[in-house]
């Protein structure tokens, strides 16, 4: 604890509140950031999954092999999508697409929109929905501008 945060009167502790939320705000954004930048890594390792089934000439009904977008980095597991399904999502730069299960119902970064068909569809709020937005690799410039 931080001598602003915290005076010691005779061994014991007491606690300034308003810093002791400032400092757990800041934790809660600085993960949601690091969540968000995880997931964005998925997205883009999907894009170039979705490239390659368009020049393999996949058709927008035929379902694809994507990776996970949740926020766990070591997750390998697959997700099942339409290429229109998938469009869907990629429609909103602060959405993503999990497998049922992955959604963490608790996190006030993410809020689930969809949970059907053997996967989820959150969008990143706060914080983590702008970072989200600024590392979508599709080029919306002008949403972009929006959000600086």
């Amino acid at each position: 604890m931080s001598t602003e945060a915290s005076r010691c009167v005779r061994g014991m502790h007491f606690t300034h509140p308003g810093k002791t939320e400032s400092a757990m705000r800041s934790h809660e954004e600085a993960r949601a950031l690091k969540l968000a930048i995880n997931q964005s890594a998925f997205r883009t390792a999907n894009e170039r999954l979705r490239g390659a089934a368009l020049s393999h000439r996949f058709r927008p009904n035929q379902r694809v092999p994507f990776i996970c977008e949740c926020a766990d980095p070591h997750c390998r597991e697959t997700v099942m999508l339409r290429l229109v399904d998938y469009e869907a999502v990629r429609a909103h730069p602060d959405r993503f697409f999990l497998v049922a299960g992955h959604e963490d119902a608790e996190a006030a970064h993410e809020r689930i929109l969809e949970a059907e068909q053997g996967y989820s569809v959150v969008e990143k709020v706060g914080t983590a929905g702008g970072e989200a937005v600024l590392l979508d690799p599709r080029d919306r410039s002008s949403t972009k501008r929006n959000r600086d």
